[in-house]
């Protein structure tokens, strides 16, 4: 299966955004008095868009891959999200906005409708566009309970794989990708204050 050039990689630049760092560098080498910090900066500074600008922004970052095949995956993952956002809401505790980003990530490669659904729905609108308001940011305890799942899936993982008889080589991997994965959402995902 090949992967299309909006398949191959799901990071979205805001170019706004590099251009301003750029001239802030240049500018700093240049004038090393002057004050620099990143609330100056319009592009990582929290929208105060309405709510149709933030679901138009949002759309058009987001591009649907055009293979039949992985659209109907991602719009299976997506909906299994948006189940388990439901289960959030119903029970304290269980996370909401983590399980609606993930869906809203899925739509976003497989459907523009069910994307723009989920970011104009009554129950999980509001949530989903107060995240991307907020530069993409979770709240502690969601990141709390996703470096949990991380940690208990992976445990369980690596125990499945001893009693197969892997030698180690498993073990280490699911070890070293855990490890990334809890740091990745502890300290690269900005925590909503």
């Amino acid at each position: 299966m090949a992967l299309s050039a909006s398949d191959a990689c799901p990071l979205v630049f805001d170019a706004r955004a590099i251009a301003y760092l750029s001239s802030m560098v240049d500018n700093a080498e240049s004038s090393p008095d002057s004050e620099s910090s990143l609330d100056s900066i319009p592009a990582l500074q929290p929208k105060n868009d309405s709510d149709d600008d933030v679901v138009q922004r949002v759309l058009s970052e987001h591009k649907p891959s055009r293979n039949p095949v992985v659209r109907g995956v991602w719009i299976g993952v997506g909906s299994l999200a948006v189940v388990f956002a439901f289960i959030g809401v119903i029970v304290p505790g269980w996370p909401t906005t983590s399980w609606l980003v993930m869906a809203a990530y899925c739509y976003g490669r497989s459907s523009q409708k069910l994307f723009r659904w989920l970011l104009t729905n009554r129950m999980f609108g509001p949530m989903l566009l107060e995240y991307y308001r907020s530069g993409k940011a979770l709240p502690l305890h969601s990141k709390m309970v996703i470096c949990t799942v991380i940690c208990v899936v992976s445990a369980a993982s690596i125990w499945g794989v001893t009693k197969a008889g892997d030698p180690g080589f498993g073990q280490t991997l699911i070890a070293v990708v855990a490890l990334i994965g809890v740091w990745w959402v502890a300290w690269k995902v900005p925590t909503v204050s």
